[in-house]
């Protein structure tokens, strides 16, 4: 019997989810079941009568699973610890199956990162630097920041966010300086990345999360990498790329896609190649410059074709575009 695709397509997902199921079950050890008072039940018995209590898992890599449940969904702490380590690395709480709060700990037990869920709609997160003091507590409201505050490795404020408005720095655990992000209206609006010597790396503007208006990245040097325009979060306007410092591309972009002209230089002056697009599709001349002189290739909606060719469906374009043009009423 023929298999169609879609069937195919079927098979092939179950036998991979199997297989993972199957992959996940090999890696368990061991699974107890922990009556909330303390003694010990079968799995059979456990899944049967919804006990409240603790599932505790042991992998072959010997990392600890216990997590607690109550009427058949999760409720309580739940733990996972290193490889071959009673060291806690992640703790989650939660409340009838909602998440409430979960901490991450590196292999020391230092806190590295906590978030917390005060309601449905708003939460806080709390990171530690390396040596346990805080490196930033902000709160959100979905994904608008309200407040923040920020900490240097000696526990000073060096900068806040208040009402939505202000400058979030963040840095790494060690202390050294990553980002530093203006917030207005609770959304960042321009941020400021950083190499470990404290070089620029990027700077960006956004509007409500987006990318909007120009990023530059720079290279460690300080010299130009890229320059870009952007509008809700695609390339849109043109954008300039270089090489060694040099302009080495210009490219003309309309709502993330390809319109207009493509330049590439030869050491950032004479011009060596020049495309035109549409919609993401070559149209139009291609040109390239060999010793100074032009030598050219003709596209219609990204297929080459002669310059008669061209032309030809160009004026039928335009033929087509002014009939179906609204006529002008005369004037009475």
């Amino acid at each position: 019997m023929k298999k169609t695709p879609a069937l195919f397509a079927i098979v092939v997902a179950s036998t991979l989810l199997t297989s993972c199921t199957k992959n996940k079950e090999n890696d368990v050890v061991s699974q107890r079941y922990i009556h909330k008072y303390g003694y010990a039940v079968s799995k059979e018995e456990w899944e049967a009568r919804q006990y409240p209590g603790q599932m505790i898992t042991t992998t072959r890599e010997g990392i600890t699973v216990t997590t607690s449940y109550e009427n058949g969904v999760k409720h309580g702490p739940s733990t996972q610890t290193y490889p071959d380590s009673q060291v806690i690395k992640s703790y989650h709480f939660f409340n009838q199956g909602d998440l409430v709060k979960e901490v991450s700990y590196d292999e020391k037990g230092m806190p590295i990162r906590e978030e917390v869920q005060l309601s449905p709609s708003r939460r806080s997160i709390t990171l530690w630097y390396a040596e346990g003091t805080p490196m930033s507590i902000e709160e959100y409201a979905n994904k608008e920041l309200l407040q923040g505050e920020y900490f240097t490795l000696n526990n000073d404020v060096e900068a806040r966010v208040e009402k939505g408005t202000g400058l979030r720095i963040c840095r790494n655990q060690q202390g050294v300086l990553l980002s530093k992000d203006q917030f207005d209206g609770g959304y960042m609006t321009k941020g400021e990345t950083f190499f470990a010597n404290g070089a620029p790396e990027s700077i960006a503007h956004y509007s409500l999360g987006n990318l909007n208006g120009e990023k530059s990245v720079f290279a460690q040097t300080g010299e130009p990498i890229s320059c870009e325009q952007y509008e809700a979060g695609v390339l849109h306007g043109v954008s300039t790329y270089f090489k060694n410092g040099t302009k080495n591309q210009s490219i003309s972009y309309y709502k993330g896609r390809k319109h207009g002209s493509e330049i590439h230089y030869l050491d950032g002056d004479a011009i060596s190649q020049e495309l035109h697009w549409f919609n993401d599709r070559k149209h139009g001349t291609t040109t390239f410059y060999i010793d100074g002189k032009p030598q050219s290739e003709w596209y219609y909606d990204g297929e080459q074709v002669s310059q008669k060719k061209f032309e030809e469906l160009n004026r039928l374009d335009e033929m087509i575009s002014r009939i179906s043009r609204p006529q002008e009423q005369p004037l009475r």
